[in-house]
Formats: C-alpha cells, sequence, structure tokens
C-alpha cells in the first residue's frame, strides 16, 4: 500500500461541477427536441386519419361489389347517425350498408341501421366534406364523387385532401386540404 492507494489502479469519479454541467447540457438539448416531437406526433396522427378514411373508402367500395348491396361512408358528429350538411364539421365517419331508399337519398341525416366500421378522430382534427355521404353500389363505374378535408382545428399542421373520383377510386391528393374556418 502506497500513497493510500492499493495496488497501482487509481478510482476516478465525476466531480459535481462535471456532473451538474453534463446534466445541464443534457436538459438543453432535451428543450430543444420536444418541440419537433410534438410537430412529429401531430402530422403523424394527421396522417393515421387520412389512411384510416382512405382505407374505410376503399373497404366500402369493395363490400358493395362483394355484398352486393350498397355501402355508404358518411361524416358523424355523433357516432350513430350521419351529417346532414356538407358545410358541418364532423369528428369521424360511418360505413354501413344502406337500403335503397337510403342510398338513393344520399344518406345524409340517416341513422344507419348496422354500422359495419365506426372512426373517431383525435380531439384536435375535423373533416369535412363537399357531400357528406358516399354510396358505393355493387355495379362497376357507379360512384359519388366527394372531397374530403381532414383539417387540424388549431393550423399547426397542414390538411390532407381525399378525392372519391367518379369511378369510386378513392385517392389522398398531392396539394394541402382548403382548411378555411
Amino acid at each position: 500500500m502506497r500513497n493510500g492507494r492499493v495496488g497501482s489502479e487509481c478510482q476516478r469519479g465525476l466531480t459535481l461541477f462535471e456532473l451538474l454541467l453534463g446534466l445541464s447540457i443534457l436538459a438543453l438539448l432535451a428543450t430543444l427536441a420536444v418541440p419537433g416531437f410534438a410537430g412529429l406526433r401531430r402530422s403523424a396522427g394527421m396522417s393515421s386519419a387520412a389512411n384510416e378514411l382512405l382505407w374505410a373508402l376503399q373497404w366500402a367500395r369493395s363490400s358493395a361489389g362483394m355484398k352486393g348491396t350498397p355501402v355508404t361512408v358518411c361524416l358523424t358528429q355523433d357516432d350513430r347517425s350521419c351529417v346532414s350538411s356538407p358545410d358541418m364539421a364532423a369528428i369521424g365517419w360511418l360505413v354501413f350498408e344502406a337500403g335503397a331508399a337510403a342510398a338513393a337519398s344520399g344518406a345524409a341525416g340517416v341513422p344507419p341501421a348496422v354500422i359495419l366500421h365506426a372512426f373517431r378522430l383525435p380531439p384536435d382534427l375535423t373533416v369535412t366534406a363537399t357531400r357528406p355521404a358516399v354510396t358505393f353500389w355493387p355495379v362497376t363505374r357507379a360512384g359519388m364523387t366527394s372531397t374530403f378535408d381532414l383539417c387540424d382545428i388549431n393550423s399547426r399542421t397542414s390538411g390532407r385532401s381525399i378525392v372519391v373520383s367518379q369511378t369510386g377510386r378513392p385517392r389522398v391528393v398531392p396539394e394541402p386540404a382548403s382548411c378555411v374556418g
């Protein structure tokens, strides 16, 4: 034992100043990264909602062909009935088998008998459409056109638009939605 040391190894640690300096740098980097993660989360939520709506439209289109009955996708404000006006911002959409009378009327304001799928948007998103309900018929090339705009209520992220063509094919358009409120 020489000079209070065991063997030739020397144990070394951090001083209090070095520890506090390292923690302050870590806190500064975390503070700079948090807003970027919040924006990434909002953008991912918008993309997820757009993909869900696109899936619902494609599923309704294929279900109409397979089941041989009209299938409707409509916007909803209460998870039970369709909105009655295209000017109304909705919180989600419903997919249901439409009877011939409901399908002919466009299903606006109609409470569906059997809901096949319901989707509710996150609290900071809304959806509007040029036509609040789109019915897919079991025959080919029979569809209704509509444009669905997904918007962020606080305008913190750009919206998304989904267009349903005359043939019933839904697609996401490259231009952002016109989210004017």
